[in-house]
């Protein structure tokens, strides 16, 4: 069944759902509800008959329930489909093993072969399918985030859909947008997903489906991966409110960064030009430079400055030769990285290494 996305007011809210299967979770493994309740904040007890009429749940409380049950057991599985603990610092090391990727299919390809590699340790014998999906007819992929080594008889809706739903965030947050979905297919058949989970998306849920998955064009695996090692320490520290907060944060310098995190996806070969880079945010050039010029910067300014403090980071490893950084920099050849650098920085490669006590 398909329908199309409701346009409810943006609420920075979780299904109420979700957050009584944290609950249960909770009970389940022997601690007091109330007092897990009184720790993160909130006066009533939303499993108690007289609060069935609720349907949702303000994000923060949702993010602290399960911040706070990852402490209690340990567990870091954050949406990842796993029948087993996953131990602290898991989730770190998915991501650093996904940052690096340069498109959304390889990060994409990456995560799933992560998560086989995971599942080693634990004797599972079943690996996990192919993460993408291709439905040729209709230019269209499907991205499943789903673990064949689940215990049978676990499936909860709400509780799936939510983890798709901080998948969902997870990679929207590395390409730097929202991904643009075409549909989400959700293996549960109550027809309150629909409205729960819908203006979650933004997009079309279909029910009653073999499997969880996002489906989007075929072009949108080549989105680039925008974020960096030093953006994605900010991310863990906040974890998990960034994966589930619909609430639109514009940071002082959000585009900048974002253009900063493209030129060093890119190191080693040309600089992209201001069209890619648009292309690559899903803009125009022109909406680019208008976003730029308000945070008192420009493309070009952006580009100079990258340029040279690559140019300084690798002059400082005196393992390099000058030669090298000129390769590693994309000159092809280094007269003209010694004429770039003296712009840069005033003086010659060899004077800059002299002054460090290093031979060029």
């Amino acid at each position: 069944m398909t329908r199309t996305a409701s346009k409810q007011p943006l609420k920075d809210s979780m299904p109420m759902k979700a957050f009584r299967s944290l609950l249960r979770v909770v009970a389940n493994h022997g601690y007091s509800v109330d007092e897990v309740l009184e720790t993160i904040g909130l006066q009533y007890n939303p499993l108690l008959p007289e609060y069935q009429h609720l349907t949702d749940i303000p994000t923060r409380l949702y993010s602290k329930l399960y911040r706070q049950l990852m402490i209690m057991l340990q567990d870091e599985a954050f949406g990842m489909m796993t029948p087993d603990r996953a131990p602290p610092g898991t989730f770190r090391m998915m991501c650093l093993f996904i940052v690096h990727c340069r498109t959304l299919q390889q990060a994409i390809e990456r995560y799933a072969e992560f998560l086989d590699y995971f599942d080693q340790f634990r004797s599972s014998t079943v690996r996990r399918r192919q993460p993408i999906s291709e439905l040729n007819d209709k230019g269209l992929a499907r991205l499943r985030f789903d673990n064949p080594n689940m215990p049978a008889g676990t499936d909860n809706p709400a509780s799936e859909a939510s983890t798709l739903y901080m998948m969902y965030r997870l990679f929207s947050w590395f390409v730097g947008q929202n991904l643009p979905l075409h549909s989400v297919q959700l293996v549960g058949g109550d027809q309150r997903l629909i409205s729960e989970y819908e203006p979650l998306f933004d997009a079309p849920i279909e029910l009653n489906q073999p499997e969880y998955t996002l489906t989007l064009t075929k072009d949108s695996l080549a989105m680039p991966l925008v974020q960096t090692e030093s953006t994605l320490h900010e991310f863990l520290r906040t974890a998990p409110y960034p994966l589930i907060s619909r609430r639109k944060t514009l940071n002082a310098g959000e585009y900048q960064e974002k253009v900063k995190a493209i030129f060093a996806h890119e190191l080693g070969s040309e600089i992209p030009s201001a069209q890619v880079i648009a292309d690559h945010l899903n803009m125009s050039v022109r909406t680019l430079h208008r976003h730029l010029q308000k945070e008192g910067t420009s493309y070009q300014q952006l580009k100079d400055d990258f340029r040279k403090d690559a140019a300084i980071t690798y002059m400082n490893r005196r393992e390099l030769s000058i030669n090298a950084i000129a390769l590693l920099m994309g000159f092809q050849d280094s007269s003209a990285f010694h004429r770039s650098f003296k712009k840069w920085t005033g003086m010659s490669p060899g004077q800059y290494r002299q002054q460090l006590g290093t031979p060029s």
